[in-house]
């Protein structure tokens, strides 16, 4: 299988399960969403997009993933077959927030 191949579901694999365990472990206060997962070139690092809502609770919901990074890699150790999994790294994804804000001034 080539490399591009493997890592591709890779990046499918841990942004799906990445999801499910937001979903299971956060407080419901905000709705996390992790929109998409990008391997670093040697594939021993991962970088996690997410999306908050609503915007307010973005800090508070990033401090929160923040501190469960360490579990998320021990869940995602048990549920992706890989050699190993790559460490972890959140950035909050605006791209959503943007395309709000520009569809907002196009209907104005």
């Amino acid at each position: 299988m080539p490399i591009r191949d493997h890592n591709e579901k890779l990046e499918n694999a841990i942004t799906r399960e990445a999801a499910m365990f937001f979903e299971r472990e956060g407080n419901r206060q905000a709705l996390i969403t992790v929109t998409h997962t990008v391997l670093t070139k040697r594939g021993n690092g991962a970088t996690l997009f997410i999306s908050v809502f609503p915007e307010n609770k973005e800090k508070a919901a990033l401090d929160f993933v923040n501190r469960n990074l360490g579990e998320l890699r021990r869940v995602l150790r048990e549920k992706i077959r890989s050699r190993a999994i790559p460490s972890l790294r959140v950035i909050p994804d605006h791209g959503e927030q943007q395309r709000d804000h520009i569809n907002a001034l196009l209907k104005e």
